[in-house]
């Protein structure tokens, strides 16, 4: 193809580049369970290619300002293979792995969909890395969600350009070049503010990604000049591959991306982009890579959805050889079919419109449809599909909502107090539904009272909850306060003490945090095996000082913590802990410790999902309670020789001998260490006695 000024020639090389980048996601997805860098170069390529066509269109004297057509064309060519796949995995996921179904992945259906994913992920606070059992199959949609939105940036971009420069289109670029020269500039040093590593919702921001994008653009504009010859060229092209192929190897952390260490990636294809010249260009440009590039887009969207859905199926950590290959596989053939017979039948063939182009009427657009029948009906499918699957997350959300205000009668759900000898009516279904429970957040996080783990530890607690109403549970004009404080294994008895404050009069004050047991002292960021990060510890000193100031009636807190990690017990307290309660014993504030409960432990020591056990219907759900506890409570002399409250906890949880996922027809857990709200509700006449003393 000869090059002229208004349309290069096309660079089938960087086809191949597409599919190499594509081919190193799903390799290092699968294989090695860390992020290869691949997806920093399919971003760099998807703003070489899309907003350098808009840019070159902006550029003609008959460019049309209509935005609907290349959004039009945009949609046509990305939404129903989108649709197609996120349908699938849903059917998949209710089908063969339903304890993936929650809110979370409702709300990612929609996001997906509406191309805010990305935004969604860092709401829910999910961490991008190796493929997990709690990780969701739509997850790796967010890189779609920033393309998606650059595009409508990018077609804005290029029209308003146009628009300014009505009589003098072909200093379009000449225009555009600075202006995104300066926005790449601005953008990477937003995306490297942390340094080497930054945060998880840096991984996922627009404003961190776009860099990435807009330095495609720069390349196509300022590119063409640094032609280089044979020799440079392939020095380009090896020093560029060495750099694709090394960066999943030596950057380990997905936290490093999109900042400094991305321009491994990014450089080493920025070298295969201007090295065109060259013998690897070659190898890029040849048949089977660029294949492997027509397809990279279905093949992205198919493989991490197959991958997480497999591993869950197949009950694996990480997928073993057989699976990894089988997995690689299907995900090829599907994204082959996706590609011949989704994407290039609904993709836009006839040439972008311009002011000359006549305009078109009902009756030629009644012809147009009538002989491309398929493509009508490919349409039609992807428009249904699209409702459908909006249609599930305010499903999703009603359901819960049902499950949520569904009353729970103690003669038919005892809870706990069968473990005390209560009758237990047979032929009862378990409540609340083992497909919702993991959904169904303790009340101080369905308000959003509930402080994220990345909130400064300046926050000791939150004001207002997210309807305006101050954060404050129980009776809210009672004089007596009692203090809720620590982490999420805290916040889980947040319902019944509400219960309790309004029934005997009491204010329940929350500080909690997620992952922040309340500690001091000079040994106080070894919890177990669980390692306490500054922000967390200062956030527990400010605690403290309010703790102290304020001298409330009882302060209420976990009182043990497993000793190992994911849970292995038996329990212990930490020096921490007993740190703390010696500064409240000290100022004399009561203090009731609650003996924490049991975690998911297989006896082998795995740990487990306790409500997707439940789900699943299979195998053994329970642990030996010789696993998770000590024959006394540990935190019972500590507590005693202060003058405080232990509570020994265990025998809610487990008899002599396991700990089961349900007691009294009433689902225990929300996951592998929570427990259900309901299961919290049935513990509260036990909890009554305890608390009672301390506000009368």
């Amino acid at each position: 193809m000869t090059p002229t000024p208004d349309k290069p020639s096309y660079r089938y090389d960087l086809d191949g580049l597409r599919g190499l980048a594509i081919a190193l996601v799903v390799v290092f997805h699968v294989f090695v369970g860390r992020v290869s860098g691949g997806v920093d170069v399919f971003l760099l390529l998807s703003g070489y290619f899309f907003l350098g066509s808009q840019l070159r269109y902006a550029s003609r004297d008959d460019a049309s300002l209509n935005p609907w057509w290349p959004i039009w064309r945009t949609i046509r060519r990305l939404v129903p293979a989108l649709a197609l796949v996120v349908g699938i995995t849903v059917i998949l996921v209710l089908t063969t792995t339903p304890w993936l179904m929650n809110i979370e992945l409702a709300q990612q259906i929609t996001a997906s969909l509406a191309y805010y994913q990305n935004w969604e992920l860092t709401r829910q606070d999910a961490a991008y890395a190796a493929a997990a059992p709690e990780i969701s199959p739509l997850q790796h949609l967010w890189s779609m969600s920033v393309q998606g939105q650059f595009y409508v940036l990018g077609i804005a971009f290029a029209l308003l350009l146009a628009w300014a420069l009505q009589n003098r289109r072909h200093l379009v670029q000449r225009v555009a070049g600075p202006i995104l020269v300066i926005l790449t500039a601005i953008s990477f040093a937003y995306a490297s503010r942390f340094g080497l590593y930054g945060m998880p919702d840096n991984y996922y921001s627009t404003w961190s990604r776009m860099w990435e994008l807009s330095l495609g653009a720069v390349l196509v504009i300022y590119g063409s000049k640094l032609a280089l010859n044979r020799w440079l060229s392939d020095i380009a092209g090896v020093t560029g591959l060495v750099l694709l192929f090394i960066t999943g190897i030596i950057v380990e952390d997905s936290t490093a991306y999109p900042g400094p260490l991305s321009l491994l990636p990014i450089g080493g294809a920025v070298l295969l982009i201007l090295g065109g010249n060259g013998y690897v260009a070659q190898f890029l440009a040849t048949r089977s890579m660029r294949w492997l590039g027509e397809i990279a887009y279905s093949l992205y969207l198919w493989h991490w959805s197959l991958l997480i859905i497999a591993t869950n199926y197949w009950k694996q950590s990480e997928p073993n050889a057989i699976l990894g290959i089988s997995i690689i596989a299907i995900s090829v053939l599907l994204a082959w079919v996706t590609n011949r017979f989704v994407e290039k039948p609904l993709r836009e063939k006839s040439s972008r419109r311009t002011r000359k182009s006549p305009q078109i009427t009902w009756h030629e657009l009644r012809q147009s449809i009538s002989s491309h029948r398929a493509s009508a009906t490919g349409a039609t499918v992807t428009v249904v599909a699209l409702l459908a699957l909006f249609c599930i997350q305010p499903w999703w959300t009603q359901r819960l909502h049902n499950e949520r205000s569904l009353p729970l009668p103690q003669e038919m759900y005892p809870g706990v107090l069968a473990q005390s000898g209560h009758d237990v009516p047979k032929n009862v279904d378990v409540a609340p539904d083992p497909h919702l429970v993991s959904s169904l957040a303790p009340v101080v996080s369905e308000v959003h009272c509930f402080i994220p783990a990345d909130h400064p530890s300046s926050t000791v607690q939150i004001e207002e909850s997210r309807y305006g109403e101050p954060c404050v549970f129980g009776d809210r004009d009672a004089d007596k306060t009692v203090y809720l404080v620590g982490g999420s294994h805290a916040e889980q008895w947040a319902g019944p003490l509400d219960a309790l404050g309004k029934k005997y009069g009491f204010r329940l004050e929350v500080m909690l945090r997620a992952g922040c047991p309340v500690v001091t002292g000079p040994n106080d960021l070894i919890v177990g095996a669980h390692q306490i990060d500054q922000r967390c510890y200062n956030w527990s000193q400010r605690v403290i000082e309010k703790l102290l100031e304020e001298k409330p009636d009882l302060v209420i807190s976990n009182s043990t913590r497993p000793v190992g990690e994911f849970g292995h017990g038996p329990d212990y307290v930490p020096y921490g802990y007993a740190a703390f309660w010696q500064e409240l014993a000290a100022a004399d504030i009561d203090f009731v410790g609650l003996r924490d409960n049991p975690w998911g432990l297989r006896p082998n020591g795995e740990p487990f999902n306790f409500s997707n056990c439940l789900v699943d219907g299979g195998g053994l759900c329970s642990v030996a309670r010789k696993q998770v506890y000590q024959e006394v409570d540990p935190a019972e002399s500590v507590l005693n020789e202060l003058g405080m409250k232990a509570v020994d906890t265990a025998d809610w949880f487990c008899d002599q001998r396991r700990c089961e996922v349900v007691i009294g027809n009433i689902a225990v857990y929300r996951d592998m260490h929570h427990i259900s709200n309901a299961y919290a509700k049935s513990a509260q006449p036990l909890l009554e006695p305890i608390i009672k003393p301390y506000v009368k």
